[in-house]
């Protein structure tokens, strides 16, 4: 494995540095490659948490097991692709509270792995989606080219549009910001040319989503 330093910033410093810190980050690669394997969120008192990245050879239950060595808070994910979105499964563990992980899927662009468009929370029993426990995101830049969560998205427990907080009439005044529901969503559709049918409802991906043959991703 190859080590790298970060300060919480995201900047590289070497070792000597990273111990002076309060608080840093030890990032590990596969050998001979880019491939992000593991980060460790550190302070002064040794490990925080630790986010573990899995790839589709590894066992899951081995790996859990490495990591509750470790730090009684670790997360898990997976990364695959569909069409031209990314499904990221997130497995939350906190050992001093809950036996049980929180999990969640995440779906990002390929070309857009910073900004996600929908966050559901997955019950653990059912593998189902919790639907009143979905975000999702609708994005624009800015008047200084910047990229932002336009349009933020909530849902009822049957999965219908709950609230669309629509910020596109000024991001930095909350009280110029409008909002529209299930009933009224014509009306926010109307005012924008893309196609926001995906965020109506609490679905997951996009009908147009490739699905038949979801490749794992690499990081």
């Amino acid at each position: 494995m190859k080590k790298v330093y970060k300060n919480i910033f995201g900047e590289v410093i070497s070792k000597a540095q990273a111990e002076k810190l309060d608080d840093y980050h030890l990032y590990y690669y596969e050998k001979g490659s880019e491939r992000l394997k593991e980060i460790e969120f550190l302070t002064e008192e040794g490990i925080y948490s630790i986010s573990y990245y899995l790839h589709g050879s590894e066992n899951e239950e081995q790996i859990i097991s490495y990591l509750a060595e470790k730090s009684d808070l670790f997360d898990i994910e997976k990364r695959e692709f569909a069409g031209e979105f990314i499904i990221a499964t997130n497995k939350m563990f906190s050992l001093a509270s809950d036996d049980e992980p929180l999990i969640s899927k995440t779906i990002f662009y390929q070309d857009d792995s910073e900004n996600f468009i929908c966050s559901q929370i997955i019950d653990n029993e059912t593998g189902e989606p919790v639907l009143e426990r979905t975000t999702k995101c609708w994005y624009t830049t800015d008047k200084h080219g910047e990229k932002y969560a336009a349009i933020e998205f909530s849902y009822q427990e049957d999965g219908k549009l709950e609230l669309a907080v629509d910020k596109t009439p000024d991001p930095e005044d909350e009280l110029k910001w409008e909002h529209y529901d299930y009933n009224n969503f014509q009306e926010l559709q109307d005012r924008f040319p893309t196609d926001m049918s995906y965020y109506k409802t609490a679905v997951l991906l996009p009908q147009y989503a490739d699905l038949e043959q979801p490749r794992i991703a690499s990081y």
